[in-house]
């Protein structure tokens, strides 16, 4: 069966952002990535490097910035006042701390990361670039599995392995 649309894949991979660099991001054997083929659960361009594969083949490709998570933007690193991390009054101190990642929300309360850059005084500087903006991301690994979706997950739009439906 080959990778497509309705299809749930499974792969092992590796990822680098220079050629012959460390791993930044894995998936091994154990642990296999799962996802649906068609329904924006990863990148355009990595759903479209693993199509028509299928069990046993193994792949390598590269994707730039603008087929990844895009530039850098440096727009994308604001400052915020320490207050934007308090709770029932409080200042969640011990989520402030360079390199956390931290949970936002923007002005429609749809939910973000950003990472801590630095913290100086009442400010904190926050960079809400994803970690792999701006890099050319080097991948390769081999296709596990290809099945058919069942129903739940055609409807639901990702994978649901060993029974889990906790995400709603």
């Amino acid at each position: 069966m080959k990778a497509s649309p309705d299809k749930v894949v499974k792969i092992t991979y590796q990822l680098r952002t220079e050629p012959e660099g460390q791993i930044v991001d894995a998936a091994e054997k154990d642990s296999p990535f799962a996802f649906l083929f068609g329904h924006n659960n990863v990148l355009e361009q990595f759903e479209k490097n693993l199509e028509g594969l299928t069990a046993g083949n193994d792949f390598s490709f590269t994707l730039t910035a603008e087929d990844g998570y895009g530039e850098y933007d440096d727009q994308a690193v604001i400052e915020l006042d320490k207050s934007v991390f308090s709770h029932e009054g409080n200042i969640m101190e011990d989520m402030l701390f360079e390199g956390n990642i931290v949970p936002l929300q923007d002005q429609h309360g749809n939910p973000f990361q950003g990472r801590i850059v630095s913290i100086a005084g009442d400010k904190v500087t926050v960079d809400m670039n994803h970690p792999f903006a701006g890099k050319t991301l080097y991948f390769n690994g081999a296709v596990v599995e290809v099945r058919e979706a069942n129903q739940t997950e055609l409807e639901h739009g990702h994978v649901h392995e060993h029974g889990d439906h906790g995400h709603h």
